[in-house]
């Protein structure tokens, strides 16, 4: 197969994935606004969906999947533009820069068009407590993350914490350290101070110093955050002499996390929860083989694009359409299992809009990656 060069455009305009020749009533066209550049254009599905659609196609499932796509540019307002074209062009699911500014207002606009909204990566709890009734996430909400990862760090040793909090994405980055500490606490940790930042900071310098300036210092810094910046910090840390554990969620799971850190002792020192680990699963060969058929897929995040596209075909399978986007969405909600391309079982049976799913902590050993644990936790702080 032929490589897909044209995913590395900014311009990419309208894409469709290969299809067997099928009749329209046969044909499941989905809309993705992707962040192909721009700020969330690391975490983005678009390469895994169209690595899936492709297969799905050549297999002959009875189902053509047509895939709609353009670069949103991590734009909230162009990715509303892009899916009132693709809702205007019969996508029966659309799917945006993964934050509530667009898929919310996203999800209304699709009510009109009898379509729904499926997000393969977003985790903010704004979207299970808006009342909308044609959505789904593919990943478990931030609390539930943030829960998992406060039990590895807790067996890891760590018996304090300080939180870092930032209004600029929402609860992403504002709620999900205090859910780490919510639940830290519960388990016998405690939390022993709160600084805030913004993301994009490049000079931590005020942050630091408050840290060194506590005495004993904290086992951990935990921060909801992207990459470069938590890099910095865990780099400007250790340089201030810092010992301890640096901390977060799947803003760190970058590919460039390691190369933007550089430090094979620092890395060492940083673990974060994500989605699905790649290491020797059904995830990392998914994404080797796609990246063997010339796809320029990127991580994690393209695995949980075709998860969500293996959902949303299983789906139309049992609902019997591929037009109806109420009767999808009922099949998905009303179905046991779905077996996915990273591996396991989920169902949407018990909470309806996302999935309960075991939440793999991601440390690294030599400056590779290992899985640190893989489990449910017990305690939601926040999701009901």
């Amino acid at each position: 197969m032929q490589s897909r060069n044209w995913l590395l455009s900014a311009a990419a305009l309208a894409l469709c994935a290969l299809a067997t020749p099928a009749g329209a009533e046969n044909t499941l066209v989905i809309g993705l606004a992707a962040p192909l550049t721009g700020s969330y254009a690391p975490y983005n599905e678009a390469r895994g969906v169209q690595c899936e659609a492709d297969r799905i196609n050549k297999a002959n499932e009875g189902i053509t999947v047509k895939v709609l796509m353009e670069d949103s540019r991590s734009d909230p307002q162009l990715t509303l533009s892009l899916a009132q074209k693709y809702l205007d062009d019969k996508a029966v699911v659309v799917h945006g820069t993964p934050f509530p500014d667009s898929l919310i207002p996203m999800a209304k606009m699709a009510e009109g068009y009898n379509a729904l909204v499926y997000s393969a990566q977003i985790t903010q709890v704004e979207m299970h407590e808006s009342g909308l009734t044609n959505f789904l996430a593919n990943v478990v909400p931030d609390d539930v993350g943030a829960s998992a990862l406060a039990s590895a760090v807790y067996a890891k040793g760590a018996r304090s914490v300080v939180l870092m909090t930032s209004d600029s994405a929402g609860s992403w980055s504002a709620k999900t350290p205090e859910w780490f500490g919510e639940a830290f606490e519960k388990l016998g940790g405690k939390v022993v101070g709160r600084l805030n930042h913004t993301i994009g900071t490049s000079d931590w310098s005020p942050q630091v110093a408050n840290i060194q300036a506590m005495s004993p210092q904290p086992d951990a810094v935990d921060i909801c955050s992207v990459v470069p910046d938590v890099a910095i910090l865990a780099r400007q840390l250790t340089a201030a002499g810092y010992k301890g554990l640096v901390v977060g969620c799947d803003g760190f799971d970058d590919p460039s996390l390691e190369a933007t850190v550089g430090d094979n002792d620092v890395l060492s020192r940083m673990m974060f929860n994500t989605h699905a680990a790649m290491v020797g699963t059904p995830a990392g060969e998914f994404i080797e083989s796609c990246k063997a058929d010339g796809y320029k897929v990127n991580g994690i995040f393209d695995a949980l694009g075709a998860d969500m596209l293996r959902v949303l075909v299983d789906g139309a399978k049992d609902a019997g359409t591929t037009t109806d986007g109420a009767k999808i969405l009922a099949a998905i909600q009303a179905r046991d299992t779905f077996d996915l391309v990273t591996g396991g079982k989920i169902s949407f049976k018990k909470r309806l809009t996302w999935p309960e799913r075991n939440v793999p902590v991601i440390g690294f050993a030599d400056g590779k990656r290992v899985l640190v644990q893989n489990i449910f936790p017990d305690f939601i702080p926040h999701s009901k």
